[in-house]
C-alpha cells in the first residue's frame, strides 16, 4: 500500500528538513508533499541552491510532490510567489479555494466548541481556564495542517525541523513528532548513522530497495501501541530495541561460520530471492544455517546498506 505523508506547515525548508524528509521516504513512507511556494529558513538563505537543488532531486525521483492553494498558482499550476529567483514550481497537487473554505469554516466551528466546553468546565469547575493565545494559535495552525493534509488525500503527516524551530521561538512547545520519525531519528542517532542528506537521489532510492523488513518492524511496534500493551512502548524504548537487536545481528554475521565465498552465493537469499539448488548442493548445511542467520537479518538490510553507503560517500570525499 502507497502511503504518503504532508510535511507539517511546509512553508520553511532547512537542511535538517531534507534530511527528515530523506528519513521518510527510506525508511517508512514512500513519498513525501511539500509546498510548492515554500521558503528558504532564514538562518540558512546562503546554503538556498543546495536546498532547492535537492528539492528538485526529489520531486523528479518521484520521493516528493509539491501542492499549492489555488490562488498561489497560475492557470498552469505554476506558483506565483514564494520564491525570489530562479524557475517557477509547478504545483501537482492544487486545493480548489473554495473547497478549503468550506473546510476551514468547520475547522472554526470544531475549535469554537472546544473553547465553548473548556470555559463551561472552568466554571462548573470553579477553576481558572489555563489555555493563553499562545496555545489556541498553536491549535489552529495544528487543526489547518490536517485539514489541509486531508484535502491532500495524504495518509498522515511529517513534522518539519524548520518550522518547529520557529514555532518554538514564538508560541513555545513544537508539535508532537509521527512515532515512525522518532523511532527513526533515535535508531540512526544511537548507531551514528547520517545525516541522510549525504547520500545521493541514486543511493536513496537503491536504500528504498531494501526497507521492506524494516518497515513492517515499524508497523508491528504502532500496532503494539495501538492495543495498549503493558509496558507501554515509546518511541525511545522502540529505538534502543531495534539499536539492540541491529548490533546483534552484525556480530552473528561477523562470526566465522562460513567462508566469505559461501556468504557471497548465498546474499541473494537474504534479498528475499531462493537459494540456488547448486549452493545447497555443493555447501549443504552450512547454507542452509546461514540462511537462517539471514532470514533474521532482512529487517536490518536497510541499516546496513546505509551505513556502507555513507561510508563509500565519506571515503570519496576525502579522496
Amino acid at each position: 500500500m502507497t502511503r504518503s505523508l504532508t510535511l507539517l506547515d511546509s512553508g520553511l525548508v532547512d537542511p535538517h528538513t531534507i534530511d527528515r524528509v530523506l528519513q521518510s521516504v527510506v525508511f517508512f513512507s514512500d513519498r513525501v508533499v511539500l509546498r510548492a511556494s515554500f521558503e528558504i529558513a532564514s538562518a540558512y538563505r546562503e546554503r538556498a541552491g543546495e536546498i532547492n537543488r535537492r528539492v528538485d532531486e526529489l520531486h523528479e525521483a518521484g520521493l516528493l510532490r509539491l501542492w499549492g492553494h489555488e490562488y498561489e498558482v497560475d492557470d498552469g499550476g505554476r506558483v506565483r510567489f514564494g520564491r525570489s529567483s530562479g524557475p517557477r514550481r509547478r504545483a501537482d497537487l492544487v486545493i480548489p479555494q473554495g473547497q478549503m473554505r468550506t473546510s476551514l469554516t468547520r475547522m472554526d466551528e470544531v475549535m469554537r466548541a472546544i473553547r465553548e466546553e473548556a470555559y463551561h468546565r472552568a466554571d462548573s469547575d470553579g477553576g481558572a481556564l489555563r489555555q493563553g493565545a499562545a496555545e489556541i494559535v498553536s491549535l489552529r495552525n495544528h487543526m489547518a495542517s490536517l485539514v489541509i493534509s486531508s484535502e491532500l488525500e495524504q495518509d498522515g503527516m511529517l513534522s518539519n525541523p524548520a518550522v518547529k524551530a520557529e514555532l518554538s521561538r514564538h508560541l513555545g512547545r513544537p508539535q508532537p513528532e509521527r512515532f515512525e520519525a522518532a523511532v527513526v531519528r533515535d535508531v540512526l542517532a544511537q548507531l551514528q548513522i547520517g545525516p541522510l542528506d549525504q547520500l545521493s537521489i541514486d543511493q536513496v532510492l537503491e536504500s528504498r530497495r531494501y526497507n521492506a523488513g524494516f518497515r513492517t518492524l515499524l508497523d508491528e511496534s504502532l500496532l503494539a501501541v495501538a492495543r495498549g500493551h503493558d509496558p507501554v512502548l515509546t518511541p525511545e524504548a522502540t529505538a534502543r530495541e531495534l539499536a539492540r537487536r541491529y548490533r546483534e545481528t552484525i556480530a552473528e554475521f561477523a562470526r566465522p561460520r562460513i567462508g566469505g565465498q559461501v556468504a557471497q552465493e548465498v546474499a541473494w537469499d537474504v534479498l528475499g530471492a531462493t537459494v540456488p539448488p547448486t549452493v545447497v548442493f555443493k555447501y549443504g548445511l552450512r547454507a542452509l544455517a546461514w540462511r537462517k542467520t539471514a532470514q533474521r537479518a532482512k529487517p536490518f538490510l536497510l541499516l546496513m546498506h546505509l551505513e556502507r553507503s555513507l561510508r563509500q560517500t565519506s571515503r570519496g570525499r576525502f579522496t
